[in-house]
């Protein structure tokens, strides 16, 4: 049986040739049964040896390995062979892997491009390495005369062996020889003469040199006291006078262009870092990967970040600050049903966001409870439960009071807001949860409320919010619908840190010289400005000044929408003349104006200045914003967006005490306002639109 079963798995593979052969082997020597001794024959055999017998070969099989061996079955022998093809960047993409492997699994968050920037010797050795397994698959796959075969089609030299018929197709049919890959890779020398240095320029080094900004090459002439001439027709850097001050200024120039792309973050900057194993650390940075294309490493605790452009090392900066920080001005509250506060009814589940912005990292955790119990009603949900929260030292453990008077204390902690109004909103959607995955996975069993937060606490928990949620429910109900309207929101971060470097100390390498601009979420800037007829109305453009935000993520422990509450403070910003034409020109540059000599360039991080300073773009949104009145007096504003630069379309439900989120000192001090506002919040959690709503004293007979 045991012949039968490989005869059968070879069939269906691609070496029928090796098989063959072997199979003959196998069958001419294989030895004759010597008979049992005589003292062996008076034992009695065991049961279980006839089952072990090799019975012969079928005549059938027999037949089909002899065709095999004759080369008599049909096959496509060029297909079959380009199954193996790989190319150069196949290579590359393997290094950072290959690397880890060599040095026993060490920072395997290094990308390949990082890899680029060490030395050439280094580089080609394991792309050599790489390289040779891929040609030893080949040589274990194929026979020799399915290569000459191959050969012949492509009518080259089929002479040689085995490796050397392989290495042949690498090198003239795949273009994949030794010397290509040393081309490949080879750095760029410098041609000397007695005036100064010439430099090759690549064109991903000319795009970097246009992103410089204005007055470096000159204050580079000034320091080091030499000229610089950029040629880009002819791909060359020149540096003319004293030959030291020359390569200084070279050595200046080449560090500042890495530094563009390769940049330490300092962590401690943006908040508290988080204390993560190197496990979740390289799983972080596998993420940032694949939303970015920005490459994350890691040395003696230090963070690197790369990408291929300023954009893209820009966008894995702020995805490494969202996952590594806690943020700031943000609480955490768990509503637990009253019936099931001591039940183990709880656990996580992984869950996916269906939208992310590149730069942002989203948690990938969510909260499940299963009980046998009838859910709550808003009234009873409000009225009876247990609230947990986040304490100061990252404990999550119960609080003393309900969720109203707590979230009311919360709010009047906001500093900016003593003796003004305050702008309060609420969005539905699900918490999430990112945790150190060194630790024991939680999602194998369910826990009380208690005890499942206890041990998320002691995972370096990271909570995020994911809003998209379905409108239909909102939209279906059209006669309490007021309005729609279709704006461009452009949503600009504050640049708290400078786009030029600091000025070099001895002995500090490049990626510690330069830092990228730090984004500030609390210190914003909102234009909205509307579409009319197809086209953007300048003219309707307004710009808040959004600053000092916290917000309060609610989880409820029930088969129910999240919710996030936000406060603010919040003041209007005069639309001046520059300020009209710099949001112009961003429109314009991301196409989504409606005139048609527009060229589109979506970009990120295009910078405005302003009176308040300077301000960096995060996103760009067309929305459709349908206003729906409840019969409570809630606002209800349900936003479908399509995020212009990441291509990405969502839905969210936006629910506001007032007409415009805007709530009086009154309202902030009132226990009253608070749980009628609560209780809409709560009703819309559980998924009951707008109908007839209870009042406040219906809530207070509950208690």
């Amino acid at each position: 049986m045991l012949r039968v079963t490989v005869a059968y798995c070879r069939l269906v593979g691609v070496s029928t040739g090796t098989y063959a052969a072997g199979l003959a082997r196998y069958s001419s020597d294989t030895k004759p049964v010597v008979p049992p001794s005589e003292s062996a024959q008076t034992k009695k055999p065991r049961q279980r040896i006839k089952y072990m017998a090799i019975k012969p070969t079928s005549p059938a099989l027999t037949r089909m390995a002899a065709k095999i061996k004759e080369g008599e079955v049909a096959m496509d022998i060029v297909k079959e062979v380009d199954h193996f093809k790989f190319t150069t960047e196949d290579l590359i993409r393997a290094l950072p892997m290959h690397r880890a492997q060599l040095l026993g699994g060490v920072d395997m968050t290094v990308s390949s491009a990082d890899l680029m920037l060490s030395s050439k010797e280094d580089m080609v050795g394991m792309l050599y390495d790489l390289r040779t397994k891929r040609v030893e698959s080949i040589i274990s796959a194929f026979n020799g005369a399915q290569l000459k075969q191959y050969l012949q089609q492509h009518k080259l030299k089929e002479a040689g062996t085995k490796k050397e018929m392989v290495n042949r197709i690498l090198n003239d049919v795949w273009g994949i020889s030794l010397k290509a890959l040393e081309a490949r890779f080879a750095m760029p020398k410098e041609d000397a003469d007695q005036d100064g240095l010439t430099m090759p320029l690549s064109d991903d080094t000319i795009t970097l040199l246009r992103t410089l900004e204005d007055g470096y090459l000159k204050q580079l002439e000034e320091e080091f006291r030499v000229k610089i001439v950029v040629d880009s027709q002819k791909r060359e850097a020149r540096v003319t006078g004293v030959m030291h001050h020359v390569r200084g200024a070279l050595s200046t120039l080449r560090e500042r262009l890495t530094a563009n792309t390769t940049v330490q973050v300092e962590l401690a900057k943006y908040g508290v870092p988080r204390v993560l194993s190197e496990k979740h650390t390289g799983r972080i940075a596998g993420v940032i990967n694949r939303a970015t294309g920005g490459a994350l490493s890691s040395k003696n605790g230090e963070y690197f970040v790369r990408g291929d452009s300023p954009v893209a090392a820009l966008d894995a900066q702020r995805a490494l600050v969202s996952a590594m920080v806690e943020p700031k001005n943000q609480a955490l509250f768990v509503v637990v049903p009253e019936g099931i506060s001591d039940m183990a009814t709880c656990t996580v589940t992984p869950a996916s966001s269906p939208f992310s912005q590149p730069p942002t990292f989203v948690p990938d955790m969510a909260f499940h409870t299963s009980s046998d119990m009838d859910a709550p009603t808003p009234i009873s949900l409000l009225a009876r439960h247990v609230l947990l929260e986040r304490k100061d030292n990252g404990s999550i453990s119960r609080g003393s009071r309900g969720l109203v008077q707590t979230l009311q204390g919360w709010a009047a902690k906001q500093p900016c807001l003593t003796g003004q109004s305050a702008y309060l909103s609420a969005k539905l959607g699900t918490v999430m949860v990112d945790m150190d995955s060194s630790h024991k996975r939680l999602a194998t069993q369910f826990y009380s409320p208690d005890d499942l937060m206890a041990a998320i606490a002691q995972r370096a928990p990271l909570f995020g919010f994911s809003s998209n949620v379905s409108p239909l429910k909102w939209l279906r109900e059209s006669a309490a619908r007021e309005s729609t309207t279709k704006q461009v929101v452009l949503k600009f971060c504050r640049l708290d840190l400078p786009l030029s470097s600091k000025q070099p100390q001895a002995n500090s390498s490049a990626k510690s010289n330069y830092i990228l601009p730090a984004s500030s979420d609390d210190n914003t800037l909102v234009a909205r400005i509307d579409v009319k007829a197809g086209k953007v109305d300048f003219g309707s453009a307004q710009v808040d000044h959004i600053c000092d935000m916290r917000t309060a993520n609610v989880i409820i422990l029930q088969p129910a929408q999240d919710l996030q509450i936000c406060i603010s403070s919040r003041q209007s910003v005069n639309v001046t003349a520059d300020l009209s034409k710099a949001l112009e020109h961003v429109v314009h540059k991301l196409g989504i104006s409606g005139h048609t000599n527009q060229h589109a360039v979506p970009h990120r991080h295009e910078v405005v200045e302003t009176h308040l300073g300077r301000f960096g773009l995060e996103t760009a949104e067309v929305v459709d914003v349908s206003r729906v009145q409840s019969s409570t007096g809630t606002a209800v504003r349900v936003h479908q967006t399509w995020d212009v630069i990441d291509d990405l379309r969502f839905s969210q439900v936006e629910l506001l005490p007032a007409a415009e989120g805007r709530v009086s000192p009154a309202f902030m001090n009132s226990e009253e306002d608070w749980e009628r506002h609560l209780l809409s919040l709560f009703k819309a959690a559980l998924e009951q639109p707008s109908s007839g709503m209870p009042t406040t004293d219906s809530i207070s007979s509950a208690h």
